[in-house]
């Protein structure tokens, strides 16, 4: 933690009012996303297929700039190097994706972050292939992102997993398929996703699975094609109802036990408190796969444009996760109704 007066908000949409000389991706008057995560397209990880995880992120060893002085001399800087809740943002040339779709500002501030992250697992590291089955652990902003991400993918089946009713309401009018409260189906969460993905037939040499359980009670051929674990821990007790578990591991055993002995499980939320076991096994002798990453595999550049455009095209809901807007000097209002969980998403604007 940096030990300076720093500007909150890791993201944010405005206009170029200025840039510096060796700047070329963007042009006084463009309108840009400012995005959590940059995309310099020269780094190490940005040329092996996670741009984002690019290392010009300040915990890559990246100073953070000051950009202004308190009346005593004390230097501030920007949360993230960008600063997105103040009326001046000073990031560096990698945060800055142009946009040039016609679409509200609001909306696409949902893409800075949550949108973009959400989307990320459906079409990134690990991409949701047609007439499969999804599972999303979690309808915050990002597992909203996700559903519709799912959705937007071609996805026949989609659950979601999530126990406050108003967001399973929006994530069934958005794409979900199916929508679970993990509070009532309790210990029987797993075995339910696995049997609603079991397929149509147990006839192996057909291409279909095997419906029973190992040794161990467990059925590993059913499950989800896919899981994107969105549920984090608790930093504060919310308002909304409440998750069976606030450290968050159990959504992240949850994940691990439901899909499918081929399937995919991307984690993208934070916030856990603790650890939880897998078999160990599985690292040599199983068939899972596993893809961390915040943003799994967003190419901002690239994919900042292509996501304004879905939401042009109507393809993408983002007013359903920019559901309240405040003014800046109602900041911590803002951040309250999002702990509170009162609301879907918020919205600084100016």
């Amino acid at each position: 933690r940096i030990a300076v007066p720093e500007i909150l908000g890791h993201g944010g949409v405005g206009i170029v009012e200025a840039i510096g000389s060796k700047v070329r991706r963007v042009q006084v008057g463009d309108r840009v996303i400012v995005a959590n995560t940059p995309y310099c397209g020269q780094c190490y990880m940005c040329l092996n297929g996670r741009p984002d995880r690019c290392q010009m992120l300040p915990n890559a060893g990246n100073p953070f700039l000051p950009v202004a002085e308190m009346a005593d001399g004390t230097k501030v800087v920007q949360h993230n190097n960008e600063g997105g809740f103040a009326e001046l943002m000073i990031p560096y040339e990698w945060y800055c994706m142009p946009i040039f779709n016609s679409v509200s500002a609001v909306e696409l501030s949902v893409l800075a972050c949550v949108g973009a992250c959400g989307l990320g697992t459906t079409f990134g590291i690990a991409p949701v292939e047609p007439a499969s089955d999804v599972c999303i652990l979690g309808c915050g902003p990002v597992g909203l992102s996700a559903v519709q991400g799912a959705r937007i993918k071609g996805a026949s089946q989609i659950i979601a997993v999530e126990p406050i009713r108003a967001r399973r309401e929006v994530a069934l009018k958005i794409g979900a398929t199916v929508a679970l409260d993990p509070n009532v189906e309790g210990k029987n969460l797993v075995a339910k996703v696995k049997d609603l993905c079991k397929g149509p037939t147990n006839r192996k040499f057909a291409g279909g699975r095997f419906w029973g359980a190992n040794a161990n009670g467990v059925g590993n051929s059913i499950g989800p094609d896919f899981v994107i674990e969105a549920v984090g821990g608790d930093s504060f007790p919310p308002k909304a109802e409440a998750g069976p578990d606030p450290t968050g591991l159990l959504p992240l055993q949850q994940a691990w036990d439901m899909v499918s002995g081929a399937g995919h499980i991307v984690t993208v939320s934070v916030g856990q408190k603790g650890n939880f076991s897998v078999p160990a096994a599985q690292w040599s002798n199983g068939s899972k796969n596993h893809h961390p990453g915040n943003m799994n595999g967003v190419s901002g550049l690239r994919d900042m444009q292509r996501f304004a455009r879905l939401i042009e095209t109507g393809q993408f809901n983002a007013k359903a996760l920019a559901t309240t807007t405040f003014p800046l000097d109602r900041a911590q209002e803002a951040l309250q109704v999002v702990s509170d969980r009162t609301t879907v998403g918020a919205v600084i604007i100016f």
